[in-house]
């Protein structure tokens, strides 16, 4: 299919916008009522678009944003300017639905690779690799293409620093259906999946017996 790389984006409005590339199996893409915004477009309703940069929207333009198990693949530096430009462009009222691997999760966890302190130095099963040459420190890397692995982990705490230090702070709602609070405590809570749908939730994703494998925050603007 030929991407979308000259769209009006003046229309952008009657539609809804969506991190990453939009197959035609994915669900938001069969309601008809979503764009891709991806770094290498494939499909017919992808648009080019480096995360890293300004969005070609006018403020208060969007209805509707969903990132699904996106911004881990960005630099954590990154991220809050990528907040604040979403909220710009958020229209009032409008909601932003943020999923996010929950690294509290016994499930993340166990296939990942820590320090001496217990950090998380990589996740195995999403790009990162360790090696050691027995004399200096374990070196860290990624396989893939850009944009492949994990660059770093999120957890609830680590996901509140980044809101506080973004306009997201300024929501009129901030709701928090899923999430480990820390290794021990979590929510999750059903919540209306019917336009943005998540992946890696239960009962669609029981891989964690229910338990929940994802941070999942609506904002409404």
């Amino acid at each position: 299919m030929d991407t979308i790389l000259n769209t009006n984006f003046s229309n952008i409005k009657d539609h809804y916008i969506y991190f990453g590339n939009l197959g035609p199996d994915e669900l938001q893409y069969k309601s008809g009522m979503f764009y891709g915004l991806a770094l290498h477009p494939q499909f017919d309703r992808d648009i080019f678009h480096d995360a890293k940069n300004e969005m070609p929207f006018h403020d208060n333009s969007v209805k509707w944003f969903q990132s699904q198990d996106v911004f881990e693949h960005i630099p954590y530096e990154c991220i809050a300017t990528i907040f604040n430009d979403i909220y710009r462009c958020l229209s009032f009222g409008g909601i932003f639905r943020l999923s996010l691997p929950d690294y509290h999760s016994s499930l993340l966890r166990n296939r990942s690779v820590y320090d001496s302190n217990g950090k998380i130095l990589c996740d195995l099963a999403m790009g990162g690799r360790v090696s050691s040459d027995m004399v200096g420190p374990i070196k860290v890397s990624w396989a893939g293409s850009e944009g492949d692995a994990h660059l770093w982990f999120p957890t609830y705490a680590k996901l509140a620093r980044l809101i506080l230090s973004s306009n997201l702070r300024k929501c009129t709602t901030i709701m928090v259906h899923h999430a480990w609070f820390d290794a021990h405590d979590y929510v999750c809570e059903a919540f209306d999946q019917s336009i943005m749908p998540v992946m890696l939730t239960p009962p669609g994703d029981m891989r964690s017996d229910g338990k929940p494998i994802s941070l999942v925050v609506d904002f409404i603007k």
